[in-house]
């Protein structure tokens, strides 16, 4: 999965960004996210400057030194959270939000997390935890989070929705709820610097 940028052997012609477009600079990939730093912008681009840190979903795409994306494709990384966070993180932690607002639950209350994957299931129940729901394994609980795919597509909306759930995923790494969650291994995702 790890690939490393000094290797290539082609070179790497990447025009100027054209509008709306940026030129960036993968860094780390990992659980479904690639992160980078903005190397250029085009014109019209909004929001983003030469050396932003950013996210952007993985598409099992080659990745070249430097791509460019349309800007609406793209996610601000906060100086704060480190690459291997946001590849380790980002792409469950969203999964984990959207399963958290499915079904409204109060402090106390009894909540069962039901997920194929692991780690989605372990974040949810992370996050669960920390407002103050008791995570059970039963099926007596009195709230279910099923992890299932009108529950994923909430957690992946439109651009918009998809900035402000990682708002929310990058404050809960902040706050320290995945920190029992083990990251991307140590040579799992790395690319060249």
């Amino acid at each position: 999965m790890a690939a490393d940028l000094n290797t290539r052997t082609r070179p790497n012609l990447v025009p100027r960004p054209t509008i709306g477009r940026l030129r960036l600079r993968p860094t780390r990939r990992g659980r479904g996210f690639i992160v980078g730093v903005v190397d250029a912008v085009g014109p019209d681009t909004n929001g983003f400057a030469p050396r932003d840190r950013v996210a952007w979903r993985d598409t099992g795409q080659e990745l070249d030194a430097l791509i460019l994306i349309d800007q609406d494709d793209v996610l601000g990384v906060p100086r704060w959270v480190d690459d291997e966070k946001v590849v380790s993180y980002l792409g469950p932690g969203l999964i984990a939000r959207a399963l958290i607002r499915t079904r409204p639950f109060s402090r106390g209350e009894q909540v069962r997390v039901v997920s194929h994957d692991p780690l989605v299931a372990e974040m949810t129940a992370a996050w669960a935890r920390r407002l103050g729901a008791q995570v059970v394994a039963g099926e007596d609980a009195e709230v279910a989070l099923h992890d299932d795919l009108v529950a994923r597509r909430r957690g992946f909306g439109g651009h918009g929705k998809l900035a402000q759930a990682a708002v929310e995923v990058f404050q809960a790494i902040r706050a320290g709820v995945f920190e029992g969650v083990a990251p991307v291994g140590a040579t799992e995702g790395r690319l060249a610097a």
